[in-house]
């Protein structure tokens, strides 16, 4: 339940600062029904998380689906998040795929990315990850409206997945581009990487300097690997 509720927010969150400006549900309800897809996508998560009105899971699904079905892209992912995690619908991994799939040959960034961990785990379709690294570099695609220099979930799982020759050829260089590209965009985890890729010299010459400056950043945002990485160099 707990996970459930989690990756709901997850999915739903990057429409509550929309759905928050709409202050008017029925100014939103009457573009729905005029047939607006974007519209129907905000009535749709508002009803998801009760936000303006009653929460109602069911009344979620039918403005989701009137989005999707008219091939609006943000429709297809957030219905597909929907049968992802089983909210208003029957859990159904292999439905959300379907609709994660529409969403990422439109070039959804979100639904390239959550195919790409569909294929990683074998949810929805059988496990495969070398397609896994295929959606997660398009997903890693700078020029997009919601990710503009990629999206860093993506980018960061490509650098382990080229470290470890998980899907792809293991190559420390590519693994070094892709976390140097996450931790751009002030992940954490891709910091502390790039600092761990320097003080054991993989994919780059072993540099104790810029070790430790990519350690500060990460633990900086309290991410507690890093903050022990540099109590074990400064010894």
């Amino acid at each position: 339940m707990m996970r459930s509720a989690a990756l709901i927010v997850g999915f739903l969150l990057g429409g509550l600062v929309v759905a928050a400006a709409q202050q008017d549900i029925q100014s939103a309800l009457q573009k729905a029904n005029a047939g607006d897809p974007a519209a129907q996508v905000k009535v749709g998560m508002m009803y998801a998380i009760g936000m303006g009105v009653p929460r109602n899971s069911q009344e979620a699904i039918k403005w989701l689906k009137k989005a999707a079905d008219q091939g609006y892209a943000d429709g297809e992912y957030r219905l597909g998040g929907m049968y992802d995690v089983g909210h208003g619908v029957d859990q159904d991994p292999a439905t959300a795929v379907k609709y994660y799939m529409l969403a990422a040959k439109q070039k959804d960034v979100n639904a390239e990315y959550r195919l790409g961990q569909m294929y990683e785990q074998g949810r929805g379709v059988e496990k495969n990850e070398a397609e896994a690294a295929k959606w997660y570099t398009a997903a890693a695609q700078p020029g997009r409206v919601s990710a503009p220099q990629g999206r860093p979930e993506a980018e960061y799982r490509l650098g382990e997945m080229h470290e470890q020759g998980i899907g792809v050829k293991q190559d420390y260089a590519m693994a070094l581009k892709w976390y140097k590209q996450a931790a751009a965009q002030k992940r954490p985890e891709a910091q502390y990487k790039m600092g761990y890729m320097y003080e054991n010299g993989y994919g780059v010459p072993e540099n104790t300097t810029e070790a430790i400056k990519w350690y500060k950043l990460a633990s900086a945002q309290g991410y507690a690997y890093a903050h022990q990485a540099l109590i074990a160099l400064e010894k």
